[in-house]
């Protein structure tokens, strides 16, 4: 219990500093709220490759207009090298193709997992970095002020309670914080000054949930996310700037259905 107790305040103490919104540069702030529940489904299958690797392949779908409009498609591969038995270094590549706003992206990432056990319980703690790269820039994007690529540090805190052989409930947040803020006009350092909006986090997510275990190879996992977007928006009306840019919050709520392959 004690080396317990020492891990969650380790833990509590990396995630606050994450996870604590860094003072930004941006003169006001824009909230709002989706009216409608959005779903995100999917299905993931694990593999072994040898005794140390293993390999994980997802797809996941966002439906959104009360889960009524297919707008994108997130299909990624992980890679899991186990440095010890509860430690891993996991690299993973990601492609979204979102087809509301006719954009591809692509995500690298590099993860370190420690993910420990006692008794019935196990915590995941995953820290790491994230390089973002948008391939095309539609329409949608005009008057945006960003990074391509954005480089970011992420942090992820779970926990899951075995309740019994098949039913485990779970909850996780995740944090990421941009780390190369927007660069437009590095050329310019007036303008740039009026628009970098600082070290910010541009997203913070979290899961709640149970996951059923059909049997050693299958299970369907049920959950609630809430997913917190903050994305930099220019602005020509700003106080007496003749510039200026704002910060637009996007907070969605997700119902969650997802399949696990096990082999």
């Amino acid at each position: 219990m004690k080396n317990l107790k020492s891990l969650l305040q380790m833990v509590a103490v990396a995630l606050a500093v994450l996870c604590t919104p860094i003072a930004a540069r941006a003169q006001y702030y824009d909230d709002f709220h989706t009216e409608d529940v959005q779903l995100h489904t999917g299905f993931q299958v694990n593999g072994k490759l040898a005794d140390r690797w293993r390999i994980n392949w997802g797809e996941e779908l966002y439906f959104g207009n009360n889960m009524s409009e297919f707008q994108k498609i997130y299909s990624r591969v992980m890679v899991h090298y186990n440095l010890l038995p509860n430690l891993s270094l996991s690299p993973m590549v990601m492609r979204i193709d979102n087809r509301s706003t006719d954009s591809r992206t692509m995500i690298y990432d590099m993860n370190v997992i420690y993910k420990p056990s006692f008794d019935q319980l196990t915590l995941t703690v995953r820290g790491g970095t994230r390089l973002q790269h948008i391939l095309n820039y539609p329409r949608i994007y005009q008057g945006k002020v960003r990074s391509n690529p954005e480089f970011m540090a992420r942090a992820h805190f779970g926990a899951s309670y075995r309740l019994c052989d098949f039913l485990e409930p779970f909850a996780d947040i995740e944090g990421f914080l941009l780390l190369n803020p927007a660069n437009d006009y590095e050329e310019n350092p007036k303008l740039n000054k009026i628009y970098n909006v600082g070290y910010y986090l541009p997203r913070v997510r979290s899961n709640v949930g149970v996951k059923v275990r059909i049997d050693k190879y299958h299970s369907v996992s049920l959950y609630w996310r809430y997913d917190y977007t903050k994305s930099k928006y220019l602005s020509y009306e700003l106080m007496d700037a003749p510039f200026g840019i704002i910060t637009k919050s996007n907070t969605n709520n997700f119902v969650g259905i997802f399949y696990t392959l096990n082999l």
